[in-house]
């Protein structure tokens, strides 16, 4: 088994010149906005809660746009773009589901398949010298999550149970995605691992 140093993930995290980037700022200060995102949420301070709402959006976008336009694509940036995503729907989806009805089982299955997705690329860092980028699956489902998200702050209940509905089928999709991802990279590693 091909088991990466610790000091070989160090290096590649910590990439000279691609830590203090302008995305990898965004994404933190994005991870940062989830706390607060929960706070205004659980509050009720809706216009607040819509305003940062937008933000976080938006700089999603912006981490992503501003490292493939300034090249400042990086193994932190990988890291640090996926673990804000996962905060801000954690935090989100467990407001909405304390203070806004949101079912418990659906609050398990999202928090869930996150955990699931973030042990797996923890395992794939001991594995491999590089961080596996979040895919497109993941970032439709953020998009879904987030209009979920919406439709319960804004209490719009024609749209909530459609919304659930198309948030599960692409959970699924996503995790899927990921699932078959991550066994293509342990094959062609043990295939690797065999010819040498």
């Amino acid at each position: 088994m091909n088991i990466v140093s610790y000091p070989t993930l160090s290096r590649n995290l910590f990439e000279k010149g691609k830590v203090f980037t302008l995305s990898n700022l965004l994404s933190f200060l994005r991870l940062l906005g989830a706390f607060y995102l929960y706070r205004v949420t659980v509050q009720r301070q809706l216009w607040l809660t819509l305003t940062v709402t937008l933000i976080l959006v938006i700089s999603d976008y912006a981490d992503g746009y501003f490292a493939r336009k300034l090249k400042q694509v990086s193994e932190m940036g990988k890291v640090l773009d996926p673990l804000a995503d996962k905060f801000c729907v954690a935090l989100g989806i467990i407001a909405l589901y304390q203070h806004y009805g949101l079912p418990l089982w659906i609050t398990a299955l999202i928090i869930g398949r996150d955990v699931l997705i973030i042990l797996g690329s923890l395992l794939l860092l001991t594995r491999l010298p590089h961080v596996t980028p979040s895919a497109m699956p993941g970032k439709i489902a953020v998009v879904i999550l987030s209009l979920l998200f919406l439709s319960y702050i804004l209490e719009i209940g024609a749209l909530q149970t459609p919304l659930q509905i198309l948030t599960l089928v692409m959970l699924a999709a996503s995790a899927a995605h990921y699932a078959y991802k991550f066994w293509k990279k342990f094959a062609r590693e043990k295939v690797t691992e065999g010819k040498t």
